[in-house]
């Protein structure tokens, strides 16, 4: 018998055990049915146990029974019966009976037999169908996943109908099955389509490659009514995309995936120099840059197709111009606002191009990373199925690395030009070579010109940011993308890839940058965005050095103050900002020469017109910076640049000292002149008599008193003390000597009053009297004694042989005269301020 006349139901002669264990119990373990077939043993037993008990029990029935039907028998058999009726025919007239009584009541009772009969049939249907109910919901419920979005339960659902064969006689679960290929070509078009949108988040992009590799793995038979496996048509996964036109059922969901969201990115790089074209065209045109970016705002919110809101915006902004061509040409020539509009219009370029770099870099990374795992995968698949032997018979398919040397690195090649085009413009590149326009070739050449000149320091900060951002993800993308560089089969694609056709949208331009055809592009997107990071951070640092040179000279020459903070806070700024500060290590070292240099030269300024109390200040100030900032900032320096400014602390100082010494010089000089004029000895008129005492000609006595002269010149010295001290105080050292500068003014006050004395003496010494001699030769002891500590030690030799020509010119040695040490102690009691000021 064939199987198709099997049956699963127990009633139907055709009953079949194994199809019914098969199609009934399929879910049942091998140890459930052994356990079951136990029990249904163990029950057969006991039924003939109960059967042998009923005999037992009944075993006297059962014998008359047997006598009663060999009675019978033996009726039938004998003669004397013969005429009549055996046994036979009664029992035969009885069964007649039975049957005319079993027909009547099976005529009597046949509707309810039937509708027992129906009863049991729709039992038995039930509970098959209880059984197979699960199969029978797949349908609906791959719908209601598909509409909420939960494509993994969808293909779940999906694996559970594969059970039911092609050939399967059940008309019920073959439509199932059925239905539930129509709800999987259904979750394939959807999942497919989510490839293919541009604002699905990439964590829902990897969940669509995953559910859709699984449902592909499948095999959903196609629907040969609608023909959706026709080439060229919408339904069979063909994607438009700008100029590029992909089939994702061409390749592998995730490689798919990648290509899709690489043309996106494309597009959206384009968009954004056709937005950057037509937003300076319009503020050139007379519209102003808050209008023109709520405009690209709303635009960029609505989420549009970008080539035709791009085209219409391009149509719109063309009329816009010729309608206002007149009108803004009057407005520019009567304010320069547009100026200030295109270069703001510039760091908002940036900052759109940078936002796309940063959004789509690392999505597209993760896709890729996906694409390469999936390529693992059938890699190892292949050698599965095939053996190691055939791994090379494999068709050849665009890698996850083709896609990001042939379609992703064009794409950022071209917005990182355009980031360093609009924060940079066209000059002062790193490497010395102008920088490419990405757009407004066809434009004025005023507002050329004004494109390609640099950005002022405010907006040139903003874009530094932004590019050192763009730099980082770069090299992210970079570093991340060598990870792909073998392919799924496991062979090295090498620095130059080879492409499929129809899967590259461009060809990096190899030869823009100097470099050879056979550089990676990847490598010539790094380049590239490191040569921007590093021209706009010199830019940077020459710009806020710049602004702190101004401020610090500015300071300086208003309230001579040398602003060794703002330096230091400036430095410190560019450590937290700076990004490239190796490479910016000689514009941090000519920007602190730069600001050192303007405090000099503003000190100088408000010395110019002032005296000694401003030249003190200024020496002051150089001494504090040179003790105090100069120190912090050359720490900071050497921190900034890792050690590679040695000679900035020695430019700084050397600047600073040079202002310090010619300040300090001439205030230095300043005392000499004005000592000068305290050490004239006055009128000769008086002198000492022979007694001792002071008198005149005429011999009156005249009051004992301080020598004017000597109370002139200690003072003018206890004078630059007090100026000195107020200024530096007591204790700051002078860095080129290592002496105090009090002590060093002091020392040139203090060999000033001396050498101006002795030469007053020696003028006087022929018209000198021996009283008047020995008079001063005791003034110039008591001087040698009060200043000895300060004066240097050719102007003690001086001053001593000056005295011993007092001495010989009075005729004795110290301490023999009619005064001796006694008009020396009263010299000291008179002078007992200046002693105790001046002496140790």
């Amino acid at each position: 018998m064939g199987v198709e006349k099997l049956s699963i139901l127990p009633t139907d002669p055709n009953f079949d055990p194994l199809l019914f264990l098969t199609l009934v119990h399929r879910n049942a373990s091998f140890e459930q049915l052994q356990h079951s077939i136990g029990r249904l043993e163990s029950k057969t037993d006991n039924q003939v146990q109960r059967l042998q008990n009923l005999v037992r029990d009944n075993f006297a029935l059962f014998v008359r029974c047997a006598d009663g039907i060999d009675l019978f028998a033996l009726d039938g058999d004998s003669k004397r019966n013969r005429g009549k009726p055996g046994v036979k025919d009664r029992l035969d007239k009885l069964d007649a009976l039975s049957e005319s009584c079993s027909y009547q009541a099976k005529k009597s009772f046949k509707p309810l037999l039937d509708n027992t009969n129906e009863v049991r049939k729709v039992q038995s249907a039930l509970a098959v169908l209880q059984r197979v109910g699960p199969l029978l919901q797949v349908p609906n419920l791959m719908r209601q996943h598909i509409e909420h979005g939960r494509f993994s339960a969808a293909v779940k659902a999906y694996r559970r109908v594969l059970v039911i064969e092609a050939d399967n006689k059940v008309e019920l679960l073959r439509h199932v099955k059925l239905k539930a290929a129509v709800a999987a070509r259904e979750a394939r078009r959807d999942l497919e389509a989510t490839l293919a949108n541009h604002s699905v988040p990439v964590t829902n992009l990897l969940d669509a490659i995953r559910d859709l590799g699984e449902l592909i793995e499948l095999n959903v038979p196609p629907d040969p009514k609608k023909g959706e496996e026709k080439e060229g048509s919408p339904s069979a996964g063909v994607f438009t995309v700008g100029d590029h036109t992909i089939n994702v059922r061409d390749h592998f969901p995730a490689l798919s995936c990648l290509l899709l969201q690489a043309a996106y990115f494309s597009s959206f790089v384009d968009k954004s120099v056709r937005q950057a074209d037509n937003s300076t065209q319009r503020i050139y045109n007379g519209e102003s840059v808050s209008a023109v970016t709520e405009e690209a705002s709303e635009k960029k919110s609505e989420g549009g197709n970008a080539g035709g809101t791009s085209g219409a915006a391009s149509q719109e902004s063309g009329k816009t111009g010729e309608t206002k061509n007149s009108k803004s040409s009057r407005g520019r020539n009567s304010s320069n606002r547009w100026k200030y509009d295109i270069l703001e219009a510039r760091v908002v370029s940036t900052i759109r191009a940078v936002g796309v770099a940063r959004n789509w870099l690392p999505r597209l990374l993760q896709i890729g990373v996906a694409a390469r795992e999936a390529e693992t995968r059938r890699a190892a698949r292949a050698a599965r199925r095939r053996g190691p032997s055939v791994q090379d018979d494999l068709p050849h398919t665009v890698k996850a690395y083709d896609v990001f040397v042939k379609n992703i690195s064009p794409s950022i090649i071209t917005i990182v030009e355009h980031a360093t085009f609009c924060a940079l413009g066209c000059s002062n590149s790193n490497t010395g070579e102008d920088i490419k326009m990405t757009f407004g070739t066809q434009s004025d050449q005023r507002l050329q010109a004004l494109l390609r000149a640099p950005l002022p320091p405010a907006q040139s900060a903003k874009c530094a940011k932004e590019l050192a951002e763009l730099v980082e993800v770069v090299h992210e993308i970079a570093a991340s993308a060598e990870t792909l560089r073998l392919g799924g089969d496991g062979s090295d694609l090498g620095r130059n890839p080879i492409s499929s056709p129809g899967a590259s949208f461009g060809s990096p331009p190899a030869s823009q940058y100097n470099r050879g055809p056979s550089s990676n592009p990847l490598e010539l997107c790094v380049a590239l965005a490191d040569d921007a990071v590093v021209t706009v951070e010199r830019r940077r640092c020459i710009y806020a050095f710049d602004v702190c040179a101004r401020t610090c000279a500015s300071r300086a020459s208003g309230s001579g103050t040398f602003d060794g903070d703002a330096l230091l806070s400036c430095v410190q700024k560019l450590t937290e900002e700076l990004t490239r500060a190796d490479d910016c290590a000689n514009e941090v070292e000519k920007g602190c020469e730069l600001v050192v240099r303007r405090c000099c030269e503003g000190l100088a300024s408000y010395v110019r017109d002032r005296g000694d109390a401003a030249r003190l200040r200024a020496v002051a100030e150089c001494a504090d910076a040179l003790n105090g900032r100069i120190v912090d900032v050359v720490r900071e320096v050497a921190y900034l640049t890792n050690g590679q400014c040695e000679t900035v602390e020695e430019a700084l100082a050397e600047d600073i000292m040079s202002l310090e010494a010619s300040m300090f010089d001439e205030f230095l000089d300043n005392i000499c002149r004005h000592v000068a004029g305290c050490t004239k000895l006055g009128s000769m008129s008086f002198d000492r008599d022979d007694d001792g005492s002071y008198g005149n000609a005429g011999g009156i006595d005249a009051p004992k008193q301080f020598p004017a002269y000597l109370s002139a010149c200690l003072l003018a010295i206890v004078r630059c003390r007090a100026q000195v001290e107020r200024a530096l105080g007591d204790t700051t050292i002078r860095r080129s000597q290592g002496i105090t500068y009090q002590y060093l003014a002091m020392a040139t006050a203090a060999d000033g009053v001396v050498a101006g004395i002795c030469y007053e003496l020696n003028e006087r010494m022929a018209r000198m009297t021996a009283s008047g001699a020995d008079r001063f030769a005791n003034e110039l002891q008591f001087l040698m004694n009060t200043l000895k500590k300060y004066l240097s030690d050719d102007m003690l030799s001086v001053a001593e042989n000056c005295r011993r020509m007092l001495c010989a010119k009075a005729g004795h040695l110290q301490g023999d005269g009619p005064d001796g040490l006694a008009a020396i102690e009263e010299l000291e009691r008179l002078g007992r301020v200046y002693v105790l000021c001046l002496g140790e």
